[in-house]
């Protein structure tokens, strides 16, 4: 069986147990006051012998008080999960289809709240029943939890896989320059965190970018003390590449108390062995200091993270601006550059760290380390100088969502 005719098989499938559905619920509504309070009734009592220890024993009085107080709630959660198995086959038929996944949910979720309006409609012209919109809010609240589950399982299965919500994507961005610099490529890769390499690498030779820029957070500080560790082998490729140079993000330098997430992170001083094991690599490290690359001058800017504080070294940002040529910056921390960067005459800034704001609805960001909730600065250019990069990987169990890793490709250009 070829893959599209699979495809088709389970669309097939899901539309008529999507009908079947729809017919069990109308069948229900069509029932009078009379026979669903009957029908009600014996699932109530059912339920109260199986839940409630002794049920049996008890006297009548005490079993009606006890099945009258569970038979409102049950009646609720039954609508739930009728249409909660009704919302989970409308999205699992949409999801055969890609792109647009926000879509395709809010459209399971709109099928649903209109045929439980259709259905309250269908209750109201029944013998003994009413219609109430409570009741619809309620149905369209059990479609809501079920596509929700639907969505964070295909989120964690494909997290599971080292996608990290999804295959990688180039974002392409063009920056002003001088004349002598116009077709220089420079490749940005933020934010590894130990994810999987190959086909940044594949990318990345595929390119053939003029130089490399890693902003920090290519892995945490025990890899960094692990000379075994992959992020020395991605070092070390990429400078065969290209020349790389890499700076150092907050999960380098500060040790984050692992097993208590509440503490701050304190700063861990890089030692004189990793910096040799660094150099071994070929890549260029940059720890707030600048190398000239032709016409061009790079800088790295280390995270300033220290427990609660979170500040650039200032005197070395006022130290790059002084430097000659086409000034680069690495700086791991978009947010230092609104009050600190944009001051200086430092032509491009290269940021990581806020990983796309980790869930993207809209094209914003929803959270992000040092901006807080609805952070500004999570993708893009800012004033033509500052590239933020979504970053690459993922450090945390919270997957991505609507938040694909992306390679930055910066072209220099008039």
């Amino acid at each position: 069986m070829s893959k599209k005719t699979g495809i088709l098989l389970v669309r097939c499938v899901l539309a008529v147990l999507i009908l079947l559905n729809m017919l069990i619920i109308f069948l229900f509504s069509e029932q009078t006051g009379e026979e669903s309070g009957k029908v009600s009734s014996e699932v109530t009592q059912t339920v109260a012998e199986i839940t409630v220890k002794d049920f049996e024993e008890k006297t009548k009085s005490e079993q009606k008080q006890i099945t009258d107080r569970l038979h409102l709630p049950l009646r609720k959660i039954a609508h739930m999960l009728e249409f909660g198995t009704l919302g989970a086959l409308v999205f699992l038929l949409l999801l055969t289809w890609r792109h647009w996944t926000l879509l395709r949910y809010a459209l399971s979720l709109t099928v649903t709240f209109l045929y439980a309006c259709t259905d309250e409609w269908h209750q109201s012209i029944t013998a003994n029943r009413g219609a109430r919109f409570t009741d619809v809010l309620i149905d369209t609240a059990g479609a809501a939890i079920s596509c929700t589950l639907i969505l964070l399982i295909a989120l964690i299965v494909i997290k599971r896989k080292g996608y990290f919500g999804a295959p990688m994507q180039v974002t392409r961005y063009k920056i002003q320059a001088p004349a002598s610099l116009c077709g220089k490529k420079l490749a940005v890769a933020s934010d590894l965190h130990g994810c999987q390499q190959e086909e940044i690498l594949a990318t990345l030779a595929a390119e053939k970018p003029d130089m490399i820029l890693i902003p920090g957070d290519l892995c945490d500080d025990h890899a960094l003390r692990d000379f075994k560790n992959t992020a020395y082998d991605f070092l070390r490729a990429c400078a065969e590449i290209a020349p790389t140079y890499y700076s150092l993000g907050n999960h380098e330098l500060a040790c984050y108390h692992k097993g208590n997430p509440w503490r701050h992170p304190i700063p861990i001083p890089l030692t004189d062995e990793i910096r040799a094991h660094i150099a071994e690599t070929g890549a260029t490290l940059l720890e707030n200091r600048c190398v000239s690359h032709g016409e061009m001058t790079v800088c790295g800017l280390s995270s300033g993270i220290n427990g609660k504080k979170n500040e650039p070294d200032r005197a070395s940002l006022a130290s790059f601006a002084q430097q000659s040529g086409f000034r680069v910056l690495l700086c791991h921390h978009p947010e230092y550059f609104v009050p600190d960067i944009q001051k200086t005459n430092i032509d491009l800034t290269v940021c990581g760290h806020a990983h796309g704001g980790q869930w993207r609805f809209f094209g914003r960001g929803v959270y992000a380390p040092g901006q807080g909730l609805f952070p500004k600065y999570t993708a893009g250019i800012l004033e033509g100088r500052c590239v933020i990069s979504r970053g690459l990987g993922n450090h945390t169990l919270i997957p991505r969502i609507f938040n694909t890793p992306e390679l930055v490709i910066v072209e220099l250009s008039k």
